[in-house]
């Protein structure tokens, strides 16, 4: 079952469904509330999902390889794209830019960090956080999918980005809409590059923007949960 719809009512919906749980292979539609109707903008664009396809949100875990199936905000965006046209507040990713998810450090757990300081816990070896630059092209242009990210964040004296309430150190962190490398993601949906500056641009941070996510027999009623 999806989650019951967010307080604000969204007018920009992304849909994102396959035809399994276990489906790596999905299919990436847009759609605008338009005097009361979702009405689909574009084509439909295929898309890459975790390499062990789809899990609940209430059950995902880290390190699954899965993405996470509910409804999510899509509160900001990051790349090494230049921010001309793009309306999500934008990181333009640094060699210092940072993305943790490492356990032994619950409050920048799935917190984006902007320069690690000395005194950091987390560990900046590619297995416990990702190096954002990195990733290349893969990360030119991407959007945060509000999955299990803190709800309140602020900037410690030392410079790092730490959550108020921690997010749940075991369901995972890092999932994101980015471009494809023509395989399966470690949870997060990619598409093509052209495609994906497209879906950027058009995302309104006014407009309430959601993402729906997973197997067709659970996303079919998404029109009457927004």
């Amino acid at each position: 079952m999806l989650p019951a719809a967010p307080p604000e009512p969204a007018r920009q919906v992304i849909v994102v469904t396959a035809p399994h749980w276990d489906s790596q292979r999905g299919r990436l539609r847009r759609f605008v509330r338009d005097e009361g109707r979702w009405v689909r903008v574009g084509p439909p664009t295929r898309a890459w999902l975790g390499v062990n396809g789809f899990a609940p949100w209430r059950t995902r875990q880290q390190n699954s390889g899965q993405t996470p199936a509910g409804v999510f905000t899509l509160p900001q965006a990051f790349g090494t794209g230049p921010a001309q046209e793009v309306d999500l507040p934008y990181h333009r990713i640094t060699p210092r830019s940072y993305w943790p998810y490492d356990p032994r450090d619950p409050r920048t757990y799935n917190v984006l960090q902007t320069d690690r300081s000395d005194t950091s816990r987390w560990r900046a070896d590619g297995q416990w956080s990702e190096r954002l630059i990195d990733y290349g092209g893969q990360y030119r242009f991407a959007v945060v999918i509000g999955y299990n990210l803190p709800d309140e964040v602020y900037r410690h004296r030392s410079g790092e980005r730490r959550a108020v309430v921690p997010a749940r150190i075991h369901k995972g962190g890092g999932i994101f809409l980015h471009v494809d490398r023509d395989r399966p993601t470690a949870g997060c949906v990619a598409i093509g590059r052209a495609q994906m500056r497209r879906t950027l641009t058009w995302l309104d941070p006014g407009s309430e923007p959601r993402i729906v996510m997973g197997p067709r027999a659970l996303t079919r009623g998404w029109r009457t949960r927004l």
